[in-house]
């Protein structure tokens, strides 16, 4: 459906919450691992006397990557009764459906690898810095943004030179019933690449200059306890093509049971990485609706070796 942002509270006073996802995953090969995929920990609330201005903060905890607490999300959204809201700040881009959904809401364990292959800022949790609008509303079924933000970064995060980074996202809902929904829409992004890595396309090495065009389409449909969303995302960097596609199913057996089925395929330009499709199948359960223990296993088929990949993980909510 189209994805929702933090409500603008009444209250002035400062709301805590956070959530950690502990997780046991297997190749059924060589590594067995326990890790914290994420602790979170955020505020957010109203800006005292302005109903219609909000904040939030954000920092996260991931042990088998970063070993510290970063911080994710720093920015303030100014609400324009009906229409939509400015949002400036550190934030994820509005590009792509499932990188907008809360990883604690999607119905499987990570997002798709193209959806985590071409964000624009994978060093960076997908976050970046800058401004955007968005148009979203009441009297009509559309979501439309457009964001502009810093393209070129150096460390600790200065933009160095006059490039920018352009996103902008539409939605429109086709149906919207009670118990039923059918959404589509589509993505858009450029930038001009001054000397950058991208270590989720290429080899990590490797220093591109040039124009980086990216695109997605997308489509979503829930009818009672069913549901299905996909994707395909391509990057035009220069004369190369980096693309790929998911599709994802969900169904409740029962109000606490949810199974899941997908298919996914990435295919970056790295030599050292195959693109070949990934299956998976995986069980839910859920205590509330956000504290669940998830389940899911999945495979690569490929002519030298299959993969496989088993995961099991617990998210429990603080409030």
């Amino acid at each position: 459906m189209l994805f929702s942002f933090p409500m603008f509270a009444q209250n002035a006073e400062p709301n805590l919450h956070g959530y950690i996802q502990t997780r046991f995953t297997t190749n059924f090969e060589n590594t067995n691992d326990f890790m914290i995929r994420r602790a979170k920990l955020w505020i957010d609330g109203n800006a005292p006397g302005l109903e219609n201005v909000s904040y939030k903060i954000q920092a996260v905890y991931r042990s088998f990557k970063d070993e510290a607490v970063m911080l994710q999300d720093a920015f303030a959204d100014i609400k324009f009764n009906g229409v939509g809201f400015l949002r400036a700040g550190r934030f994820v881009p509005d590009f792509m459906l499932q990188r907008m959904q809360p990883d604690y809401e999607i119905p499987v364990l990570e997002r798709a690898l193209v959806i985590n292959g071409l964000v624009h800022s994978s060093k960076t949790m997908a976050r970046q810095i800058g401004v955007q609008f968005t148009y979203q509303p009441n009297y009509f079924p559309i979501h439309f943004s457009f964001g502009v933000f810093n393209a070129n970064l150096e460390e600790p995060g200065k933009n160095k030179d006059l490039n920018l980074l352009y996103t902008s996202h539409a939605q429109l809902n086709l149906i919207k019933k009670e118990d039923a929904l059918l959404e589509v829409g589509v993505s858009l992004a450029y930038r001009y690449a001054n000397s950058m890595t991208m270590n989720t396309i290429y080899d990590a090495t490797q220093l591109i200059t040039g124009n980086d065009y990216r695109f997605g389409f997308e489509s979503q449909l829930t009818y009672k306890d069913f549901g299905f969303q996909s994707e395909y995302v391509q990057a035009n960097i220069n004369k190369d093509k980096a693309w790929g596609y998911y599709g994802l199913a969900s169904l409740y057996l029962i109000s606490d049971i949810q199974i899941t089925g997908f298919i996914e395929k990435y295919s970056d330009l790295n030599p050292s990485t195959t693109g070949n499709e990934w299956y998976g199948a995986g069980v839910n359960y859920y205590f509330t609706d956000k504290t669940k223990l998830m389940t899911d296993f999945r495979t690569q088929f490929s002519s030298e070796k299959n993969n496989y990949l088993g995961e099991i993980q617990f998210q429990i909510f603080f409030n």
